[in-house]
């Protein structure tokens, strides 16, 4: 059995548009992954559906004790167990910040086929840019493309992918992509492994019997793979040969991360609280150094700070989600025997208490009685 569905891009003209068909026993996740390809949007952000007045996405427990609402997990709740009717529309959210909404139709239910691989059938026209910021930054952005001398055009040519085509699609483009994806794309059930092999998982003792069996060039041939493999390694190996500088030069980096989540360079924050939070923990993974992840807390809440008394009081989500970051940062000064930390940062941490003053929902209070905890004052 197999579904196939209609996906629109909501308030856009000409309509964007796709079918595809997918298996029914997958989860909503999964169908998240199969219409970011068949869209070709590239996995960015957040999303949940709205499928019969039930929300569906990926609970996050760090506020799920203040949220007003009941999140059904995605990676959990089968399509088929929501979705079960021709004709059936819901909705699919995409980055909250741009808020791309996306009419679903269940527009036929084929009980003939039986490959359960996903398949875009159909469609037209491009999909919108990653952060362009919503519907009216993609209308704006193309009518400025489309003017020869408009103020902004170098500025976007600049920053769109390259080959960008907002008419472009080929389904023979998406269904390469959806080949490649094919195993995470079908239901577990479904999915064929190798007869009798376990997995493999290397340990570090036999990492440490195989590096004692390489000469010098072979560990050299090692090193310069693992370089090449992710950003991320090539993060790590600069940090462990450059040192202080290379670490200086991440934080600046990672430092921009953050900052670009409250105050990006173009159009207004999109407050992707759990990005800038990623960034500051995978930069404590790559480096190893506190001192630094303190100073990217830090910074996560002053700029926390200063959106508020830019644009006025967000939620309650929001104001825990700072205190709870200030709070890390006030452990870590108290443990830190020397007072070093205490001594370098004092007069920052003082005026983020200072500035959130008249601020509502407890949020001053709660920084207040929490500087007020530093064992050195």
């Amino acid at each position: 059995m197999l579904y196939r569905c209609r996906i629109e891009l909501n308030e856009i003209a000409p309509k964007i548009w796709r079918e595809f068909q997918f298996h029914p026993d997958v989860t909503f996740h999964q169908l998240h992954k199969i219409i970011q390809s068949v869209m070709g949007w590239e996995n960015y952000h957040l999303y949940e559906f709205h499928v019969k007045e039930k929300v569906i996405g990926l609970p996050d427990p760090t506020f799920e004790h203040i949220e007003d609402r009941e999140v059904l997990n995605a990676r959990r709740e089968i399509v088929q167990k929501h979705v079960h009717e021709e004709n059936t529309v819901f909705t699919y959210v995409y980055d909250f910040g741009d808020d791309w909404q996306h009419t679903v139709t269940l527009i036929k239910i084929d009980a003939s086929t039986s490959d359960p691989a996903p398949l875009c059938l159909d469609g037209a026209r491009g999909c919108p840019q990653e952060d362009v910021g919503g519907v009216w930054g993609h209308q704006h952005m193309l009518e400025v493309l489309l003017t020869p001398n408009h103020p902004e055009r170098d500025h976007f040519i600049g920053w769109v992918r390259e080959g960008y085509d907002p008419e472009h699609f080929s389904c023979e483009e998406v269904n390469q992509e959806l080949e490649r994806q094919k195993d995470k794309l079908i239901p577990k059930s479904l999915v064929k492994r190798p007869v009798g092999k376990k997995p493999v998982k290397l340990t570090k003792s036999a990492l440490n019997k195989h590096l004692k069996q390489l000469n010098s060039d072979q560990l050299i041939d090692l090193v310069k793979a693992c370089y090449g493999a992710s950003k991320d390694m090539e993060k790590f190996l600069a940090v462990r040969i450059l040192g202080d500088e290379a670490v200086e030069s991440l934080f600046q980096e990672y430092c921009k991360k953050v900052e670009k989540e409250f105050f990006p360079e173009r159009g207004f924050g999109k407050l992707r609280l759990q990005e800038a939070k990623h960034a500051i923990s995978e930069f404590e993974r790559l480096t190893g150094n506190s001192r630094y992840a303190l100073e990217l807390k830090l910074v996560y809440v002053e700029n926390g700070v200063d959106f508020t008394l830019s644009y006025g009081d967000i939620d309650e989500r929001f104001y825990y989600s700072m205190v709870s970051m200030y709070a890390d940062i006030i452990d870590q000064v108290n443990e830190d025997e020397t007072a070093e930390l205490f001594d370098e940062f004092e007069e920052r941490l003082e005026a983020v208490v200072s500035k959130t003053e008249g601020i509502g929902w407890g949020f001053h209070d709660n920084l207040a009685n929490l500087h007020a905890q530093i064992r050195w004052i």
